[in-house]
């Protein structure tokens, strides 16, 4: 883990769902969402700095779109959690890319988007991705 991949957050509250499911209230700079939390329970609230996961695949027009309003965004609702961030991209061999996502601070990998339109890298695009594929994990020094 870089130390560029670390955000600091405000955890407001950690508690234990219905469905046993850890999850903490995650205030950044740019919004308030609910997460899983890949720490202690007992976590205290205030800050925190954490590493964020996105555990999805991403499929361009499915669940990763290109937004006109460029500003890094996290917010969500009952269909699920929405982050906006600038995308980065990397080449690998035979001429994929791997994606990171520029996020409040924070650089989030994302692994190959499927279906990316060429010219992509550097646009602000937001990602749609169930309640149970976020994740945070505190930074343990």
């Amino acid at each position: 883990m870089r130390h560029d991949d670390l955000v600091l957050v405000q955890v407001e509250r950690v508690v234990r769902s219905s469905d046993d499911v850890v999850l903490a209230y995650v205030r950044t700079s740019v919004g308030l969402v609910v997460a899983r939390w890949c720490g202690e329970l007992e976590a205290t609230p205030g800050a925190h700095h954490v590493e964020w996961e996105l555990d999805e695949e991403f499929r361009w027009g499915l669940n990763c779109s290109e937004v006109e309003v460029g500003e890094p965004l996290v917010r969500e609702n009952e269909r699920g959690i929405f982050v906006q961030g600038q995308l980065g991209l990397e080449a690998a061999d035979q001429g994929s890319a791997f994606a990171h996502l520029e996020f409040a601070d924070a650089l989030i990998l994302l692994g190959h988007i499927n279906g990316l339109p060429e010219g992509m890298a550097g646009s602000w695009v937001e990602l749609h991705l169930p309640h149970e594929k976020v994740k945070v994990y505190p930074y343990l020094a």
